[in-house]
Order: C-alpha cells, then structure tokens, then sequence
C-alpha cells in the first residue's frame, strides 16, 4: 500500500514538473484517442481511458509504472521501446507512423500514432507523450459523410441552379426516399434545408460584397424571385436582406 502510495505521489511530482495536468485533463476527455505519458524510464506515467481499456486494464492506476514489456508481447515492445528511445536521445519528435495498435480483443486495428518530447524545467527531456488516432474507428465514423462527399460538392458548385432531389439521390445510387433518410440520419437536416443553407450564405456574402441589387441576387443565388428569396431570408436570418446588407 505505501509502495503505491509512494509512486502516486512520484507521479504527481513528475507531471507537475511538466506543467502538464491541465494538457493531461484535455485529453482524457478525448473519444478514440490514445494518450500516455511515460518519463525517462519508459514508465506510464498517466494513460486516457482509451489507453488504459487498449491495454487491458481496469483503471489507470493499475496501468502506471507499467513498462511496455509488462503491457505488450516482446516484438511489439521492443518496436515501441526503439520508437521511444530515438525521441529521447535526439529531442525529435515521430509524426503520424502507422502501426498496429494494442487490442484486449485480439482483433487487427491500426492507428497513426506520435510521440513527442516532454521537457523538464531545466529544458532537459525527462519523457515523452504518446498521441495515437484508432485509424479504423475514425473510418467508420467518417464513412458516411465521405459517402455524401459527391453530394454537397454537386450542391456547392450547383446552388444557382434548381437542384432536384431525385438527381442528387442517383449521386450515391439511392432512391430519393432512401436518400433523404440518410442525409438527414447522417448531417441532421433535409436536403433541402442544406441547398437553402447554402444559396443564403451566398446571397449573405453578395450582400455584403457587393451593390448587386437583392432581385439580382435573388437570381444568382437559385431562389424562384424576388419575393421568395425575401421571405426565405428573413425566415432564417431573422432580418430582411436590406436591413443585414445595412447592418453590415
């Protein structure tokens, strides 16, 4: 109980002498990504969540003072002890190296992991952090938005024309049904809601970088008339297009 007493209490002292508790907060807070701090000894020092449920332990006070020949298997040690000692000798950190990452599960998952020097308060380097991205679970949140990527890209640059849902549906090989629920499973808002999103900050920017009349822009910016484009304006802004273009 004293032994572990006293290495909590070392711990504390070493990240104090980082002045890095308030960067350690930051990251625990942090979903999918991994973060340890280990001193000069390759010895965890503080460990996020994620760290401490990847390499199969219940807390992170169970994870401290723990080398990574007493974490990981021999090969994948010696790997990560190489990686570690190279920041300590030359100060230089790695940057985004894709590698294998630890699993409880045994399953395959890679992550893009960084380490950087952690310097003392003589400027020497006491230890190093250790930053990594889970690469498959980043996939699988971002997939469907890069799936609808063909989508607002058509909306962007097409936005002064009438957009009809059906033609951006066959974009990602959807019925319009389909892809009105995806689209707004995926961004939270309709189709429609987004083309007029859209068309309003660009009518927003004419109105403020420009002396084109409000019917022109009307015009320019997809809307039926000048009367619509009105009415959608003040809808969503909550002002007219003449009162925000004086405003601003």
């Amino acid at each position: 109980m004293n032994d572990r007493k006293e290495h909590s209490d070392r711990c504390t002292q070493y990240l104090d002498s980082l002045n890095a508790s308030e960067l350690i907060s930051l990251f625990r807070l942090l979903p999918d990504v991994y973060f340890v701090v280990k001193d000069a000894e390759g010895r965890v020092m503080a460990a996020n969540e994620v760290a401490v449920r990847l390499c199969g332990f219940e807390s992170e006070s169970d994870m401290r003072g723990k080398t990574d020949y007493d974490i990981f298997p021999e090969d994948r040690a010696d790997s990560y002890v190489d990686d570690d000692r190279r920041v300590f000798e030359t100060g230089e950190p790695i940057r985004d190296r894709v590698e294998l990452a630890p699993d409880p599960n045994h399953s395959i998952n890679w992550f893009v992991t960084t380490k950087v020097p952690l310097y003392g308060n003589r400027g020497e380097v006491v230890g190093l952090a250790c930053i990594a991205r889970n690469m498959t679970a980043m996939h699988e949140t971002l997939r469907p938005y890069v799936e609808m990527n063909e989508v607002l890209e058509y909306i962007r640059t097409n936005y002064a024309q009438q957009i009809r849902i059906e033609e951006l549906a066959r974009l990602v090989h959807l019925s319009a049904g389909q892809f009105e629920r995806n689209f707004k499973k995926v961004f939270g808002i309709s189709p429609k809601q987004h083309i007029l999103n859209v068309r309003l900050r660009a009518a927003s920017h004419l109105l403020k970088s420009t002396h084109n009349t409000i019917a022109s822009i009307s015009q320019e910016t997809g809307f039926y008339d000048h009367s619509h484009f009105c009415r959608s304006f003040k809808k969503e802004v909550g002002i007219s297009p003449s009162q925000y273009r004086k405003n601003n």
